[in-house]
C-alpha cells in the first residue's frame, strides 16, 4: 500500500542496527533529576551532598552532541546548526533538551524508541514536554527521507539531534539518554506513582482499569511499554509516558520524599547512574538550572508533535508530520512563545 505523493523510501537501517526485543526502555528524562534539586537550597546541606553524589554518577559523553564547525578536530565532519533564539529582556534564553531512550543491545546501536523535546522558556515558569512519534516521516541529514528513529541507527544521538534541529529550526542545547529499565527501582523507593489511565488495558499479567491507578516500578514499566492493546497505539503509549513523567516529578517533589532523608537518599542514589548526558551538563550547570527552574518543573505541559496520523511511504507504515503546524512551532520556539502554541495545539 502506497500513499500518493510520498517521496522514495530511504534505505532501511536494519544493517546499521537491528531491533532488540520487546523490552523498550522508559524515558522519564532530565526533569526527574532536576526536580530533586529544586528544594535542596532550603532543606539543608545534607540534601545538597546527596544530590551532588547522584550527579557524580552521571556519565558525561562528549560524542552525544553533533560536531559543530567551531569544534575540533577539524577533520571530523561538521553539522550545520540553526541560529540560537535571542536572549530576552531578563538576560536568559529559552532552553531545549533532547531526551532519548534506545533499544540498544550490547554493541548493537538500536534505534531511539523514545524521543522527546523538553523546552524551558526564558521565564523559567513552565516546562513543555513534546513526544516525537518514532515513525515520524522526516528528512534525516545525509540519508534522505526516513522514520525519525532511523537517525539513531544511522548516526546515534548526534544525528538524532541534528535531525530535530533541522525540523524545528532551533539549536538543541543539551541531550540526555536514559536506559530506564533500572529506573523502576526509583519508583519503588518513592512508594509508587499515581496516574489517570485513559484506556483500560491488559498487559502481560497486569490489568490496568480506566481511572486513577497507583503503579509500582514494575507495573509502571509495563504500563508505558504497552501499545498493542490501546486504541491509538504509539500515540496512546506516548501519552502514558508523559503522564508517568508528571507523576514521578510530582511524587519526588512532595513532602513525603523531600521531607524523608532516607527515602530521598535512596532515590538520588538510584537516579544518577541511569543518565548519560552531554559534557556541558556539569554538576554546577544542572544545579543552577534546577534551582532557577523550580516553577518550571511544577508546571509541566505535555503534548505530542503535531501530526496528521498514520500513513504509508512505499511499504513503510509511518506517521505523517503536520508541517503547517511545525512551522508555527518553529516560530514559537524561536520567539519564546510556547504558551500560545500549546494553547492552540496542546492536548
Amino acid at each position: 500500500m502506497t500513499e500518493e505523493g510520498l517521496p522514495p523510501v530511504a534505505d532501511s537501517p536494519r544493517q546499521a542496527g537491528r531491533r532488540g526485543g520487546r523490552g523498550r526502555p522508559l524515558l522519564i528524562g532530565l526533569t526527574v533529576l532536576l526536580v530533586l534539586l529544586v528544594a535542596i537550597g532550603g532543606v539543608g546541606a545534607w540534601y545538597l551532598r546527596s544530590a551532588t553524589k547522584a550527579l557524580d554518577e552521571i556519565q558525561r559523553d562528549p560524542d552525544i552532541m553533533p560536531t559543530r564547525a567551531t569544534d575540533q578536530p577539524s577533520s571530523v565532519p561538521t553539522a550545520s546548526q540553526p541560529s540560537p533564539a535571542p536572549t530576552t529582556d531578563n538576560g536568559k534564553a529559552p532552553l531545549n533538551f533532547v531526551l532519548m531512550g534506545s533499544d540498544s543491545r550490547g554493541s548493537d546501536r538500536g534505534r531511539s524508541d523514545v524521543l522527546q523535546l523538553l523546552h524551558i522558556p526564558s521565564t523559567r515558569d513552565a516546562a513543555y514536554l513534546i513526544s516525537i512519534p518514532r515513525d515520524s516521516w522526516v528528512d534525516i541529514p545525509g540519508h534522505g527521507k526516513g522514520k525519525i528513529n532511523w537517525a539513531y541507527s544511522f548516526g546515534g544521538p548526534a544525528l538524532t539531534i541534528q535531525t530535530l534541529e533541522s525540523i524545528l529550526d532551533v539549536p538543541m542545547d543539551h541531550a540526555v539518554i536514559i536506559d530506564f529499565t533500572g529506573f523502576k527501582n526509583v519508583i519503588d523507593v518513592i512508594g509508587g506513582v499515581t496516574v489517570y489511565n485513559r484506556h483500560a488495558s491488559h498487559s502481560d499479567t497486569f490489568n490496568f482499569p480506566k481511572g486513577e491507578i497507583t503503579l509500582n516500578g514494575e507495573e509502571a514499566l509495563v504500563f508505558v511499554r504497552e501499545r498493542y492493546n490501546l486504541p491509538s497505539g504509539d500515540f496512546d503509549r506516548a501519552e502514558r509516558q508523559r503522564d508517568v513523567i508528571k507523576a514521578v516529578v510530582k511524587k519526588l517533589s512532595s513532602a513525603g520524599v523531600l521531607g524523608n532523608p532516607a527515602k530521598f537518599g535512596q532515590a538520588v542514589k538510584e537516579i544518577g547512574s541511569q543518565f548519560r548526558v552531554d559534557s556541558a551538563l556539569t554538576n554546577d550547570a544542572i544545579i543552577g538550572l534546577g534551582l532557577e527552574s523550580a516553577a518550571a518543573f511544577g508546571n509541566i505541559r505535555s503534548m505530542g508533535l503535531p501530526n496528521l496520523g498514520p500513513g504509508w511511504a512505499g511499504d513503510q507504515s509511518i506517521v505523517k508530520v503536520d508541517w503547517d503546524a511545525i512551522k508555527e512551532l518553529q516560530v514559537a520556539l524561536r520567539n519564546d512563545d510556547m504558551d500560545s502554541f500549546f494553547t492552540a495545539h496542546g492536548s
